[in-house]
């Protein structure tokens, strides 16, 4: 299942120039994000599935802290969007720039970023989401650096499920 929002629009100043940061400009921000249906069902609940007033809140939040590059934006949305929801197979984000300043009539500057978090564990073939790939076992102070080693030659830097992965742990 997708969950979406788009359309949303924000006024704000992001930008390299001092005019951006001074006059603003005209946003819009597309979310979309990929879950996966429940096991037992979609119970009605709104902690069982991506709170989309939320979504939104951590939009507005980003679009309201001037950055220089609006990649630096789609980054600090998608990271507190994997802060606050767990659930997350994939993860979409489109930010257009209204008349972005480049002499000529432009409608907008346009950037994407697309994730994918579910992964299949190389050992034991479950699916379980990873969202930052050096959170497996390569920074886990649990594991022995010679384990660490190992794991990494054996499953070809693939990361293990937490099950599996607690095998390896002291």
């Amino acid at each position: 299942m997708t969950i979406s929002l788009e359309g949303m629009h924000f006024y704000a100043f992001h930008g390299v120039y001092e005019a951006e940061q001074i006059l603003g400009t005209n946003f819009i921000v597309d979310i979309h994000i990929e879950v996966a249906d429940p096991d037992n069902g979609w119970i009605d609940h709104i902690r069982n599935t991506i709170n989309y007033e939320t979504v939104y809140q951590i939009v507005k939040q980003e679009m309201g802290q001037p950055k220089n590059l609006i990649e630096s934006v789609l980054q600090g949305i998608s990271e507190k969007l994997m802060t606050q929801f767990s659930n997350m197979h994939a993860l979409r984000i489109v930010l257009h720039k209204r008349n972005p300043p480049l002499g000529t009539k432009i409608d907008s500057a346009r950037i994407e970023t697309s994730q994918k978090f579910l992964s299949e564990c190389p050992e034991c073939n479950h699916k379980f989401i990873l969202y930052h790939k050096n959170a497996c076992f390569e920074n886990n102070p649990n594991i022995h650096p010679a384990t660490k080693e190992t794991l990494l030659k054996q499953y070809n830097a693939k990361c293990l499920c937490k099950k599996c992965l607690s095998r390896y742990t002291n």
